[in-house]
């Protein structure tokens, strides 16, 4: 009986991981056409290329999205080849919090990102895309649980210029089956905060011909801190550092 079952969940397992390879090659396809017309330099009257690259990006955006809802196991998946060619996703660690983040490649110096957020709801895995608006990439999921209740601190960076970036901790949690991001865990002097973020300009005057200190965000996953730098008003960005640290409700600041 035992043999039985483990070759029923072996055939199983095998069969769900090719049927994802099967649906990589797919997403690959679109994802690698939609790179190819955003950097197409060619001249013709009959090519209008950022049309293409909007459509393929579309394409992929629907295939990922429809993917992942239909197969809940993806929110555990490498995507190997994908993330080879560009898509960024970040895992909570309790692995039940997911973003994938992607350059629509419609943008200038200005980037654009579209995002898909899975995450598990009892034994659901459910998933939702962000709206156009925030521009971000998500580059990290951290876990905090205050009041029985975990929270997610998730990093992101925006890409406004070559040499201007807008850098962001956000709260997220799951509440009643749905993605809350607006939950707030960060107290500060004027109230209790969903985010924390600042700008960075490497070509601002106070800035320039000089060594620039590293200017991003670090999450002390031990003690539970949340760093960021300590810019001035003139734009100059130090090497000082403004601390949150977790006190079993909040983030506050010590």
């Amino acid at each position: 009986m035992k043999t039985i079952t483990f070759l029923f969940l072996f055939i199983a397992t095998s069969g769900f991981g090719q049927n994802l390879k099967n649906e990589e090659l797919k997403l690959d396809k679109a994802f690698a056409k939609s790179n190819y017309w955003a950097s197409y330099d060619g001249s013709s009257d009959k090519v209008y290329a950022s049309d293409s690259a909007v459509k393929y990006n579309s394409i992929f955006s629907k295939l990922l999205l429809k993917y992942i809802q239909k197969n809940p196991g993806t929110i555990r998946y490498d995507f190997k080849n994908l993330v080879k060619n560009g898509l960024k996703i970040v895992t909570s660690e309790d692995g039940n919090f997911r973003i994938y983040s992607w350059d629509d490649e419609t943008g200038g110096t200005m980037r654009r990102y579209n995002k898909i957020f899975q995450f598990k709801n009892g034994k659901k895995v459910l998933s939702k895309e962000l709206p156009k608006d925030d521009m971000a990439f998500y580059t990290q999921i951290n876990d905090v649980v205050s009041g029985n209740k975990t929270f997610y601190v998730t990093q992101s960076i925006s890409v406004l210029s070559s040499a201007l970036s807008y850098h962001n901790v956000k709260i997220f949690s799951v509440d009643d089956g749905k993605l809350n991001d607006k939950a707030v865990l960060i107290k500060t002097k004027s109230g209790i905060k969903n985010q924390l973020g600042y700008e960075a300009d490497v070509s601002s005057h106070s800035n320039r011909d000089q060594e620039v200190p590293d200017y991003s965000i670090v999450y002390d996953k031990k003690n539970k801190i949340i760093a960021i730098p300590l810019i001035r008003s003139n734009g100059k960005i130090t090497s000082e550092k403004i601390k949150y640290q977790f006190k079993g409700k909040y983030f506050e600041k010590i």
